[in-house]
């Protein structure tokens, strides 16, 4: 076996333990896995190996032997509409096996409910072990710096090659793809613009402004439109909630100028939308794609046809163009298609929580003077934003990037709440012993010594 794979199954087995002991390391290396894919720079067994479940199984048993109120921490609004969202998931999969126009895709269906459904338990996982600032502020770290990897090893060939070439996630990952690729760059640069507003070491600091600056020309030459669309989304929200505008409009301005000179002409035509000829094959894709999705959904509003569903048999049956198959190309078209208009609904009410949520912890911090808290709301907040608007072009509903988002703004809620209650228990009880009228009050109600004073 090669020292990679050697060196891999030697560091995943010695982990196993501590993951038992230390769920959330297991969680920890579990986001590793799910977005890194170390696997994959490895070769024979190691590369086969299912490590994200090999890691799960100590992670989860640990979790159910040592965590304690966890049940609490999952009671929330979010975390009740995920349950929901893969009880729907489970009808309407069910519901598609008992019909015999979708039983062509049956296997594939409960692979992909297997899936979504391991996706959807590590994100409540995250939620019942996650329970303290410290212990989400190093998770975000971790996931940012996978991302990271991908954008410092890529950054030199494309400064080498000019751009020339298409930009491309790790093979076999859910952002192989390279619309795959840019829509989870859009979603990590809020991560790296905010973390390095937040980190306290200036080396760290440096690193997440110097991996910021590479993650937007490397959106770019992921020549993805809806990429395109997301940058351009996200980069407007981060100037209106950075205080650090006026540093940060003109370097946007001069990225933008250098990338309009500088940029082969494959990518300047690529995005051009007033271009002769601007609805190519790929647009007309997706335009077909998503004529499919309606016309399923018109048939079957409530729930769908389940996974999988984007089949040659289907295709043939509802699309405008039966030979061009392809997936939704659209995280709502698809979610429309496999789960009708509940479980779109129910989908987009999950993040609509969610962007209620942290607009509330903005709102909060914000008058609490929590710089760090309404960084981090901002941060996750944003990096939705750019999931909904590279979403529209992209068919990544199940993305577990989306949910572990998820996953840690509801941590960021109630690590807040904890928090703030605690300062405004030790406000209260700095004020009450340093008034002389509560002082006297508590001595004469007590019959004992006076309260010492407090310290100067």
């Amino acid at each position: 076996m090669p020292i990679r794979g050697i060196i891999l199954i030697t560091f995943f087995v010695g982990s196993l333990p501590f993951c038992f002991i230390r769920p959330f390391y297991g969680v920890a290396l579990w986001a590793v896995i799910a977005f890194l894919n170390p696997q994959w720079y490895a070769w024979s067994a190691a590369r086969t190996l299912p490590w994200a479940l090999v890691v799960a199984i100590p992670t989860l048993a640990g979790f159910l032997a040592f965590c304690r109120g966890w049940t609490q921490r999952i009671l929330t609004r979010e975390v009740i509409l995920l349950f929901l969202l893969w009880v729907w998931f489970t009808i309407t999969s069910t519901l598609a096996g008992n019909n015999a126009l979708f039983v062509d895709h049956l296997d594939d269906m409960w692979f992909r409910w297997n899936v979504v459904s391991k996706i959807l338990l590590m994100a409540v996982v995250t939620v019942a072990v996650v329970d303290s600032f410290q212990r989400l502020r190093v998770l975000v770290i971790v996931m940012s710096c996978c991302f990271g990897f991908f954008v410092a090893k890529a950054f030199p060939f494309l400064i080498v090659t000019a751009g020339t070439y298409r930009v491309y996630g790790p093979p076999k990952s859910m952002i192989a793809d390279n619309n795959d690729y840019g829509l989870a760059l859009n979603m990590t640069l809020p991560l790296f613009f905010f973390l390095a507003q937040t980190e306290v070491k200036p080396w760290v600091r440096n690193m997440f402004w110097a991996l910021f600056a590479m993650t937007i020309p490397s959106i770019c030459f992921t020549y993805s439109r809806g990429a395109l669309v997301g940058l351009v989304a996200v980069s407007g929200l981060m100037v209106l909630r950075s205080k650090q505008r006026l540093v940060f409009i003109p370097l946007l301005l001069i990225g933008a100028v250098l990338a309009l000179l500088f940029a082969p002409d494959a990518w300047r035509e690529r995005m051009d939308p007033t271009r002769p000829g601007a609805l190519d094959a790929s647009a007309m894709s997706r335009i077909n794609a998503w004529t499919f999705c309606w016309r399923l959904a018109s048939d079957y509003p409530i729930a769908g046809a389940g996974f999988g569903t984007f089949t040659p048999d289907l295709f043939l049956r509802y699309a405008p163009n039966p030979e061009d198959v392809h997936g939704p190309h659209s995280v709502y078209f698809g979610l429309l298609a496999e789960h009708g208009f509940v479980g779109l609904g129910l989908y987009l009410l999950l993040i609509g929580s969610t962007m209620w949520t942290a607009s509330s912890i903005v709102k909060k911090a914000n008058a609490r003077g929590d710089h760090v808290a309404m960084c981090y709301a901002n941060m996750f907040r944003i990096s939705l934003v750019g999931f909904l608007a590279s979403g529209t072009f992209l068919g990544r509903a199940y993305f577990d990037y989306v949910f572990s988002i998820i996953g840690c703004l509801v941590v960021l809620k109630q690590v807040c709440e904890t928090q703030w209650r605690e300062d405004d228990l030790a406000a209260e009880e700095e004020e009450h012993s340093s008034d002389p009228l509560a002082r006297e009050a508590v001595m004469s109600e007590g019959g004992g010594a006076p309260l010492p004073a407090p310290l100067a």
